[in-house]
């Protein structure tokens, strides 16, 4: 039997940068309230896409998101590093519902709540 598909790298941000941005938001509006955020797009050296972006609101800070497609085709904006009570309480959600965390080695995998 082979392994369950996990979300790969997005590698063409180009058509889909206005989902990136609010999958974003309407994630972490779920996770710590209502907030504002500015986002940096850039590239990682082996092509994936990653953003930076700088919260205000309910709380402020910054996290930097790692950009996957998954197996359904929408965009995970996984957050580096992932929060413990994200990924233990909640997972992270992908904008086709589906949700995803990591196991205790670091593995991207399904997130069972």
């Amino acid at each position: 039997m082979s392994a369950p598909a996990t979300p790969i790298p997005l590698n063409d941000l180009s058509k889909r940068v206005n989902e990136a941005r609010a999958l974003i938001l309407d994630l972490l509006t779920e996770l710590i309230g209502p907030v504002e955020l500015d986002y940096d797009f850039y590239r990682e050296w082996n092509g994936c896409w990653k953003v930076r972006v700088e919260i205000r609101g309910a709380a402020t800070g910054r996290l930097e998101f790692t950009l996957l497609e998954t197996p359904a085709g929408a965009i995970l904006a996984l957050p580096r590093p992932l929060p413990e009570r994200w990924r233990t309480e909640t997972g992270i959600r992908a904008g086709d519902g589906s949700r995803w965390s990591l196991d205790p080695a670091g593995q991207l995998v399904p997130f069972v709540g």
